[in-house]
C-alpha cells in the first residue's frame, strides 16, 4: 500500500474529488478510508438531509482496477435488500470520469473498530452475528458470488446494531474473478488453506473466513496472526499447517466452540457444506443454549407480495423463521372478496357524480357491501390514475398517536413523497399530536396540487374521543384535493350535518345499498349460477330486505337443493333471525371436525396457517383454511400469496359464541395460545388483546413490562402509554417497576398528570410491599425521586438531586434509568457551577450510551456537556459537543425531532460566532417545536437569540412574533426564567414592555450572589433589563445607576467559577462606565475583554454587549476592533 499523504489527501478532499462530489450532490467530503484503487468519504447528501459514505476510484485507477470497481457496484446491487448486506445507495460518475458508489454511513464502524475499542465480544453476540452473517454468505453464493475476504473489518455495524457485510472489491463471479488470479487476495489470517495452496476461492473458503473471525471476535485477536517480525510465508506455512488454537479454555460453551471450530476445518470437505447449513448450526446452538433463535435472512425461492409491501420487516418466503403477521400491509390495502361479487355500477355513479366533496359515507348495518363498494370505488379511481389511500380501522385505532401513524402510512403507500417528516412526532408531540400531524399532512395535499383518496373501513369500531375529534379537524380543514370515504355501521362520530350544510357530502346509506331486484338476480342467477325463476330471485330479495350477506347466504344454502323455492317461502324474520337460521343450515351441513377447526380458528382477527396450527394442534391447517376459503365459508384471502386470512365478523362472532356454547373454557384456553403466538411473534399489541380476553390480566402486564425498557429506549413512548391504557387499572398499581416506567413515558412527553399519578401508585405499591428485596425497593425509591427531579428539571424548579439518590447515581443497573440518572448529575453540575464535573459525568456515561438502543439520552448528555463548555469558554468542545448530539439526532428518525431540539444550542452557539445564515436556519427549524423543545435552556436559546437574529436581519415584526410566543409558553408553562430572558430581550431591541413590568425592574435590589443556576439567570436576566432601561434613559444619574449595578454584577459574579458569564459582565460594565463618562477605564477593560472574544470566536459577545458598544469601540484603536 502506497505511503499515506496526509497533506496530499486534505489537498485534493478541499480542491478536487469533493467538489465533484459537491456537484453531485454529496457535500462535507471527509476521508475515512482508503484501499488500493479506491476511498471512501464521509458526505452529506442535500437532497436527503442525511450523511453516506461515498467509495470513489482514485485519479490514478484505470483498466482491470476500473473494472474491479465496476464489479463491486454490480455485486452490491444483485444483492439489494438484503438486511444483512450493505445496500447501495447510487452509482453515479463525476465529470471527471471517476465512478463512485453511494452507500450508506454507518456511524459505529466495523467489528474490527468494536473489537479493538472495547474487547472481545461476548459469544451469545457473536452465535448472532453468525447467523446473521451465514445469511448474508448464502445470498451471495446463491447468485454465483464468493467474497474471498470475509473478516471483522468487512462486517460494518448500523445505527441500529445489526451488522452487514460490506467491500465486496475483491469478490469472485462464478467463473469470473475481480482480481487476477495468479495472486492471493484477501487477508490472510482469515483466508481458508486450500487458497493459501493455490486452490480457487469458493463457498466453503468464504464459510472457513465466516470462522476465523468469529473465532477473532470471541478472543480478540485472529487464530493465526501474524507475529511481530515474523515474515509473510511463515505466516502462510503456519496457516497450512498448525493445528487450531483451543476456545474452550476461554469458558465458552461446548457448543459454540465446535461450531466455530467446524467452519475452520482444514479440510473443506470437513466444513459445513453451505453458508445455510452453518447459519442453521448456530442457530440450533442459540436453541440448545436457551438463547432467543435469531431470524436467518436467506434467499427467496419466490417473490412474496406481502415482503414487497413492507420491505425489512421480514426475510420473505424463504425466512427460516416464519415473518411477523402481515398486519400493517392487510391494514392498508382493500380486502380481497370472499366469493361471488357483483359491479355495484349503481351506487359508483351516485359515488362519481358527488364530485369532490369532502366526505363519501357509505353506512348501513353488517353485511350490507359497504367495504365491497368502497373497493369498487377505489380500484375505478386507481385505473383512473388517481392515487387512493386505503385504511382498515380497529379498536387499537381509539388510540389516537395510533390512529395518526396509520393515516400517514396509508397515504404514504400511494403517495411516497408525503409527509416524510412527520412520523417521529406522532412518538414525542404531546396534546397538539393531531392537530400538527393532520395540518401537516393536509398542507403537504394542498401544495401538491394533486387530487387524491382516503378510504378509511370499519369507521364504527373508532369510539375514542381523541381519534373522533382528529377526523372532525381533518374534514372541517381538508382542501379539495383530498377526498375522505369512509365505510361505518353508523354516522356517529363523524360531522354529518356540518358537512350536509355546507354541501361536502355524499351519502350511501341502507336504502341505496340494498340489492335491487335486478341485482339480485345478477347475483343469484350470473355470480353464482344458481337456477332460479325470476319469482324465486324476487321473493328471495323480499324476504332478505336486499340484505347482501343474508343473500350471500342464502345461495350457499341454496347449493345442490332440488325445491328451492320451498326454502324461500320458510325465510322470515328480521336479519338477526335470517344469520343465524342460514348460518346453522351452512354449518349443521359440514363435517364436525372441520366445524371445530373453524370455531377455533375463528377467535383472532386475521388467521394464518402456523397461527391455526398453534391455536388447533393440526399440521395441515394451512390446506383446512384453504379449503374453507375455497368453499366460500365466510373466510377470505387477506394477500396473494394466500399466508393470512380473515373471517367475516358477523360468522366469526356466531362461531365464537357456539363455540362457548359446546365447549365452555375453551375460548379462554384459545385465547392463551393465542398471546403466546403473537409475543413469540413480536406482535406486542395483539398478545395483550388477546391475554386480557383470555382473562389473564396478570400475563397482559407481565408482557407490557417485559417491553418496556425496549419501547423506552427507542423513544416509544405513546405506543408504551397505548399498551399500558388496555391494561385493567387493578392490576398495573400494584407493579411498581411498570408505574416508574408510565412516569417516564409521561415525563418525555410532558404530561404532568400521568406523571404525578404515575408516581403516586408506584409510592403506594412500595409502601405496601409489592416488593419484598429490600436493594430492590431501595433502588425503585430512588428512581421515583429521580423521575421527580426529571421533572423539577421539566419545568426548571430545580431544587437539587436528593443526597439518598445522590449516593447510588453510579450503581444504576437498568440501562435507561442509568442514562437519565446520569445526565440529571451533568444538569446538577451545571447548575451548581461544577461545569468541569457536569462534563466528567457524559465522560463516565459514553459506556451507558454506547450499550442503549435509543439515542435520545446521548443527545441529551452531549448537549449538557457542551453546555458546560460553553460556561467555561471551551468553545472548541462545546461546538464538538453540540455538533455530535445534532448529527446524532438526525439517526433518530425522519422527523427530526431531537436534531431541531439540539439544533437551538447550536445555532445559538453559531450566532455568538457571527454565522447568522446557519444561526437562524437551525433557530427557525427548533421554533417549529414550540414547547416541545424541552429544558429551558433550548427555550431560551430558540426564542431569545431566535428573535435577536430576526431583529438583525432587519425583520423586528419577526423578532416580536418570536418573543410573543416564548412570552405565551413561559405563561402558561409557568417558567420564569424563560419569562425574564423574554423580558430582557424586548428591552434590549427597543420594544415594549408593560409598565408594571418597568416599575418592578427599577426597584430591583442590585445583584446579589446566586448559588443556582436557575436563580442566577433570573436574577441576571432583570440586572441585564434595569441596565439597558437606565441606559435608555439618557441622564447622567441613570448612567451611574447603571454602572453601579453592571459593577455589582461583576463583583459577585467574580467569586463563582463562571468565565462565560464573568466574560459578558465586564462587557456589560464597560458600555456602563462608558456611558456615565468613565472613558479611561471602559476602553482599558475593552481593550483586555475584545482579544479574550475574538480568541474563542464569540464576536457577537462584543457587538451585543450594550446599547452603546459603537460608541465605544470607535474610540478604541483600529488594530483593536479590526479584530471583530
Amino acid at each position: 500500500m502506497a505511503q499515506f499523504d496526509g497533506a496530499r489527501t486534505d489537498r485534493d478532499v478541499r480542491t478536487g474529488i469533493a467538489a465533484e462530489l459537491a456537484a453531485a450532490g454529496f457535500g462535507d467530503a471527509e476521508e475515512v478510508g482508503r484501499g488500493g484503487f479506491g476511498t471512501v468519504y464521509r458526505c452529506f447528501e442535500y437532497s436527503l438531509d442525511r450523511h453516506v459514505a461515498v467509495k470513489a476510484m482514485t485519479a490514478e485507477v484505470r483498466g482491470d482496477e476500473r473494472e474491479q470497481f465496476v464489479r463491486e457496484q454490480r455485486a452490491l446491487g444483485r444483492m439489494s435488500g438484503h438486511p444483512h448486506i450493505l445496500q447501495v445507495l447510487q452509482v453515479d460518475i463525476t465529470p471527471t470520469g471517476r465512478p463512485f458508489i453511494v452507500m450508506p454511513f454507518h456511524s459505529r464502524g466495523s467489528l474490527e473498530h468494536l473489537m479493538r475499542t472495547t474487547g472481545p465480544f461476548g459469544w451469545r453476540e457473536v452465535l448472532s452475528i453468525g447467523v446473521k452473517m451465514a445469511g448474508a454468505l448464502a445470498a451471495a453464493h446463491a447468485i454465483g458470488i464468493i467474497h474471498r475476504d470475509v473478516k471483522p473489518g468487512n462486517i460494518l455495524l448500523t445505527d441500529y446494531g445489526e451488522p452487514q457485510l460490506a467491500d465486496f472489491g475483491i469478490a469472485q463471479f462464478g467463473e469470473a474473478t475481480t482480481t487476477s488470479s495468479h495472486t492471493v487476495k484477501g487477508t490472510p489470517a482469515y483466508t481458508a488453506p486450500e487458497v493459501l495452496g493455490g486452490a480457487s476461492p469458493s463457498a466453503a473458503s468464504d464459510i472457513y473466513g465466516l470462522g476465523a473471525t468469529l473465532f477473532c471476535l470471541l478472543t480478540g485477536h485472529a487464530p493465526f496472526a501474524r507475529r511481530s517480525g515474523e515474515p509473510l510465508e511463515e505466516q502462510l506455512a503456519r496457516i497450512a499447517t498448525a493445528s487450531l488454537p483451543d476456545l474452550h479454555s476461554l469458558g465458552i460453551p461446548h457448543p459454540v466452540c465446535d461450531a466455530v471450530t467446524a467452519a475452520m476445518s482444514p479440510m473443506p470437505a470437513d466444513r459445513p457444506a453451505s453458508a445455510l447449513e452453518l447459519g442453521e448450526r448456530f442457530r440450533a446452538v442459540q436453541r440448545e443454549c436457551g438463547l432467543p433463535v435469531d431470524v436467518m435472512a436467506v434467499p427467496p425461492k419466490a417473490e412474496s407480495p406481502t415482503a414487497a409491501v413492507m420491505p425489512g420487516l421480514f426475510s420473505g418466503p424463504g425466512s427460516v423463521t416464519p415473518p411477523p403477521p402481515p398486519s400493517t400491509a392487510t391494514k392498508f390495502r382493500p380486502p380481497t372478496a370472499p366469493g361471488a361479487t357483483i359491479e355495484r355500477s349503481r351506487l359508483l355513479d351516485l359515488i362519481r357524480r358527488g364530485g369532490r366533496r369532502r366526505l363519501t359515507l357509505i353506512h348501513g348495518p353488517a353485511g350490507f357491501g359497504k367495504t365491497t363498494l368502497a373497493s369498487q370505488w377505489a380500484r375505478a379511481l386507481a385505473a383512473e390514475g388517481v392515487p387512493v389511500a386505503w385504511l382498515t380501522a380497529d379498536p387499537d385505532d381509539d388510540n389516537v398517536v395510533w390512529f395518526l401513524a396509520h393515516v400517514v402510512e396509508a397515504i404514504r403507500r400511494v403517495r411516497p413523497e408525503l409527509a416524510q417528516e412527520i412520523g417521529a412526532a406522532l412518538e414525542q408531540r404531546a396534546s397538539d399530536t393531531a392537530r400538527y400531524v393532520l395540518s401537516t399532512l393536509i398542507d403537504e395535499i394542498h401544495d401538491s396540487h394533486r387530487a387524491m383518496v382516503l378510504v378509511i373501513d370499519d369507521w364504527h369500531l373508532v369510539t375514542s374521543e381523541t381519534t373522533v375529534a382528529a377526523m372532525d379537524y381533518l374534514l372541517e380543514h381538508s382542501c379539495h384535493h383530498l377526498v375522505v370515504v369512509v365505510a361505518s355501521r353508523t354516522t356517529a362520530g363523524l360531522p354529518v350535518s356540518r358537512l350536509l350544510m355546507h354541501d361536502e357530502l355524499v351519502e350511501i346509506d341502507v336504502a341505496e345499498l340494498r340489492f335491487s331486484t335486478a341485482e339480485a338476480n345478477t347475483f343469484l342467477t350470473e355470480a353464482n349460477s344458481l337456477p332460479l325463476s325470476d319469482a324465486d330471485v324476487s321473493r328471495l330479495q323480499e324476504s332478505t330486505e336486499g340484505w347482501p350477506a343474508a343473500l350471500q347466504l342464502a345461495s350457499l344454502t341454496l347449493r345442490g337443493r332440488s325445491d328451492p323455492g320451498a326454502f324461500i317461502d320458510a325465510l322470515s324474520g328480521r336479519h338477526r333471525s335470517i344469520a343465524t337460521y342460514l348460518t346453522e343450515n351452512v354449518l349443521d351441513e359440514l363435517d364436525p371436525a372441520m366445524l371445530d377447526f373453524m370455531m377455533e380458528t375463528a377467535i383472532t382477527d386475521r388467521i394464518s396457517g402456523e397461527l391455526a396450527r398453534a391455536l388447533t394442534g393440526h399440521d395441515d391447517s394451512h390446506e383446512l383454511l384453504d379449503d374453507i376459503c375455497d368453499r366460500n365459508l365466510f373466510l377470505r384471502r387477506l394477500d396473494e400469496s394466500g399466508e393470512w386470512f380473515h373471517y367475516h365478523r358477523l360468522f366469526a362472532d356466531y362461531l365464537q359464541r357456539r363455540l362457548v356454547r359446546q365447549h365452555p373454557g375453551r375460548l379462554e384456553v384459545l385465547h392463551q395460545r393465542a398471546s403466546t403466538w403473537f409475543a413469540e411473534h413480536d406482535v406486542l399489541s395483539s398478545a395483550v388483546d388477546h391475554a386480557l380476553a383470555a382473562d389473564d390480566p396478570d400475563r397482559a402486564v407481565e408482557l407490557v413490562e417485559q417491553h418496556a425498557l425496549d419501547l423506552m429506549e427507542r423513544a416509544r413512548t405513546a405506543t408504551f402509554l397505548g399498551l399500558l391504557g388496555k391494561l385493567p387499572q387493578r392490576n398495573v398499581e400494584s407493579r411498581p417497576r411498570l408505574q416508574l416506567w408510565a412516569a417516564w413515558a409521561s415525563l418525555a412527553i410532558q404530561r404532568w398528570d400521568g406523571v404525578a399519578r404515575a408516581l403516586r401508585a408506584a409510592s403506594a405499591a412500595l409502601d405496601s410491599g409489592a416488593v419484598c428485596n429490600p436493594d430492590e425497593a431501595a433502588g425503585l425509591r430512588d428512581e421515583v425521586a429521580l423521575v421527580r427531579v426529571g421533572q423539577q428539571l421539566l419545568t426548571d424548579r430545580y431544587a437539587g438531586v436528593p443526597p439518598s439518590v445522590a449516593e447510588h447515581l453510579a450503581d444504576v443497573g437498568n440501562p435507561f434509568v442509568a442514562t437519565s440518572a446520569a445526565n440529571m448529575a451533568s444538569t446538577d453540575a451545571l447548575l451548581r457551577f461544577d461545569f468541569a464535573e457536569a462534563r466528567r459525568w457524559q465522560q463516565r456515561a459514553m459506556p451507558l450510551h454506547r450499550g442503549h438502543k435509543g439515542l435520545f439520552g446521548l443527545v441529551h448528555g452531549r448537549c449538557y456537556a457542551g453546555l458546560a463548555a460553553f460556561e467555561q469558554l471551551d468553545i472548541d468542545a462545546a461546538d464538538e459537543m453540540f455538533s455530535g448530539a445534532a448529527d446524532a439526532a438526525r439517526r433518530s428518525g425522519p422527523n427530526r425531532h431531537a436534531a431541531r431540539m439540539v439544533g437551538a444550542l447550536l445555532g445559538e452557539l453559531r450566532y455568538h460566532q457571527g454565522q447568522l445564515t446557519e444561526a437562524e436556519q437551525l433557530l427557525d427549524a427548533s421554533a417549529e417545536l414550540g414547547r416541545q423543545a424541552g429544558f429551558v435552556w433550548f427555550l431560551l436559546a430558540t426564542y431569545r437569540i431566535g428573535a435577536r437574529v430576526k431583529a438583525i436581519r432587519g425583520d423586528r415584526a419577526a423578532a416580536d412574533r418570536r418573543l410573543a410566543d416564548g412570552a405565551e409558553i413561559a405563561e402558561r408553562y409557568s417558567l420564569p426564567r424563560l419569562a425574564a430572558a423574554i423580558t430582557a430581550e424586548r428591552i434590549r431591541l427597543g420594544l415594549p414592555i408593560p409598565d408594571d413590568v418597568r416599575a418592578r425592574l427599577l426597584q430591583l435590589p442590585l445583584y446579589r450572589r446566586q448559588d443556582n443556576g436557575i436563580h442566577a439567570d433570573i436574577a441576571e436576566f432583570d440586572q441585564a433589563s434595569v441596565i439597558w432601561l437606565l441606559l435608555a434613559d439618557g441622564s447622567a444619574s441613570a448612567a451611574e445607576q447603571a454602572a453601579t449595578r453592571a459593577g455589582a454584577m461583576v463583583g459577585e459574579i467574580g467569586t463563582q467559577p463562571r468565565p462565560r458569564a464573568m466574560l459578558q459582565a465586564r462587557l456589560l460594565h464597560a458600555c456602563c462606565q462608558w456611558a456615565a463618562g468613565d472613558h479611561n477605564r471602559a476602553e482599558t477593560a475593552l481593550a483586555e475583554l475584545i482579544p479574550q472574544c475574538t480568541e474563542h470566536g464569540l464576536i457577537r459577545f462584543v457587538t451585543d454587549a450594550g446599547p452603546n458598544i459603537t460608541d465605544l469601540l470607535a474610540a478604541g484603536p483600529a488594530s483593536l476592533t479590526a479584530r471583530l
